[in-house]
């Protein structure tokens, strides 16, 4: 195949198609993988915003609840992994969809999970952007958050613009900073005894709250702190050999995702004392309080610029993820051929990374201001967190769907057949979880909004769907199928 074509399951796109919707070849290695999938994890950020509402369930045992998360997540990386061994495409679960519960689920299993990145820049941008503002105030300098926000728009714009490298790269160098400022508090709370001599109560169900339902309890919400690792997977156009690099990056973040939150989690429970985990459980800034306590206001001020570095750069990360779906849904068809105009010199798609910056200004602008930072995150986080679980449900049916066909097909073996339908349920009853425990009990205003919110995407993909089937049914069996240059490798 030339590197001028793509390939599709009914034939090749025109030469001139393929130049204008073509990503850059082979221009990301295994690093840039591995920072796409950690960035948008944001691990300082989530251990940072969740673990308090972990302990408030599981008590001591916070480590234990991410230990269960994590394995949950593994179980889902399996199935994805199996399809980013066979598919490298910019439409990452989008393409995974199609391939296994065909061209309709894929379509809306893309736009959920799309639209709740594309959506989910927003709430993570001003997230960076609240703690900058208090890093400025402790330095007696004033700039609302909303300017700051509005400048680091401008910053990612040119880090995802120009070039792919630039992203990554960055993304690599900031993940690794932040991961280490906090790391380096989670040393010092341990090398000083913790709050009354070191315990190791929070790795053993002796420390859970309630018994072991408070455990699966607080691992459901440990859960979304793991939603991402899969974002290497729209890089497998412009990765050097993805069926190997992609798998290799996805498996890394979770991994490198369950070693950190067990780890700084189990500091944080001997910082706080296993006596008094309730502080835990009612501070909103854990990381600030310990830093605080165990090293002084300078380190506390320092983990603060590292949480907003953080949540810039899953940002960055998002921004790439849902440009790269747009750009995949759009060269199928599903969206205008504008989303999958890639610029000539710098093979990005420029127009949609345009259209993700300016819903993200659109929300902050029209939200942010409106709610504040914290409850827009909150907001925000709750809605697209919802539409990412779906597609990750929708993913896991798929591969079942997928492997059943494989075994008919006389490829693999029985025994296979059960571990290749057995984990993805197990991924797929703890998504359904999740989703029942963030509306059930109703929460308060305006996060009660947040599944009727996401209801109304749903039908409005279901409805542009449908009008698409109705006006080019033959568009639509083409959803998911075409390729980028590494599909037939």
């Amino acid at each position: 195949m030339s590197e001028s074509q793509m390939q599709t399951s009914s034939g090749l796109l025109s030469q001139s198609e393929a130049q204008v919707y073509a990503l850059r070849k082979d221009s990301l290695g295994l690093f840039d993988a591995v920072a796409q999938s950690v960035a948008l994890l944001s691990l300082e950020m989530g251990i940072a915003l969740s673990s308090s509402f972990a302990a408030a369930s599981a008590g001591a045992a916070v480590p234990l609840a991410y230990v269960v998360a994590g394995l949950a997540s593994l179980c889902l990386a399996y199935v994805i992994i199996r399809f980013t061994r066979r598919i490298a495409s910019a439409g990452g679960l989008y393409t995974y969809i199609a391939h296994g519960l065909g061209p309709q689920a894929g379509f809306i299993g893309g736009w959920m999970y799309g639209g709740a990145f594309a959506a989910g820049a927003s709430f993570t941008l001003a997230i960076s952007s609240i703690f900058l503002d208090q890093l400025l105030e402790h330095l007696g300098l004033t700039l609302h958050w909303f300017v700051i926000f509005c400048i680091l728009l401008v910053l990612l714009f040119v880090l995802a613009f120009f070039d792919v490298r630039l992203s990554t790269r960055t993304q690599l160098l900031l993940s690794f900073i932040g991961l280490l400022s906090v790391l380096a508090l989670a040393v010092i709370i341990l090398a000083r005894g913790g709050a009354s001599g070191i315990s190791f109560t929070p790795l053993s169900p002796a420390g859970l709250a309630g018994g072991w339902s408070s455990l699966f309890f607080a691992a459901i919400f440990s859960f979304t702190s793991f939603i991402g690792f899969e974002a290497a997977a729209v890089l497998g156009e412009e990765t050097q050999r993805p069926r190997q690099a992609i798998p290799w990056a996805i498996l890394t973040a979770v991994l490198v995702a369950i070693i950190y939150y067990v780890l700084v989690s189990f500091a944080m429970a001997n910082g706080y004392g296993v006596a008094h985990i309730g502080q835990w459980a009612n501070d909103e800034a854990p990381l600030d309080t310990l830093a605080t306590r165990y090293a002084g206001a300078f380190l506390a001020t320092l983990i603060d610029l590292m949480v907003a570095i953080g949540a810039f750069s899953a940002t960055l990360a998002g921004v790439i993820l849902a440009s790269r779906m747009m750009f995949a849904v759009g060269r199928d068809g599903g969206l205008p051929a504008a989303f999958a105009v890639t610029h000539p010199r710098y093979k990005t798609p420029w127009v949609a990374i345009l259209v993700v910056l300016a819903l993200t200004l659109l929300l902050g602008a029209a939200l942010g201001i409106q709610l504040g930072p914290f409850l827009f995150f909150g907001f925000m986080a709750t809605t697209a967190s919802l539409g990412i679980l779906l597609a990750y449900i929708l993913v896991a049916l798929s591969g079942i769907v997928a492997s059943i066909q494989a075994r008919v097909r006389g490829e693999g073996t029985p025994l296979a057949l059960v571990f290749d339908i057995l984990l993805p349920l197990i991924a797929i009853v703890i998504c359904a979880f999740t989703i029942y425990s963030s509306i059930v009990p109703v929460p308060q205003f305006p996060l009660n909004l947040a599944p009727y919110i996401a209801a109304a995407w749903l039908v409005i993909g279901l409805g542009l769907l449908i009008a698409l089937q109705l006006r080019n049914p033959q568009q639509v069996q083409r959803f998911g199928k075409i390729l980028g240059e590494h599909a037939g490798e």
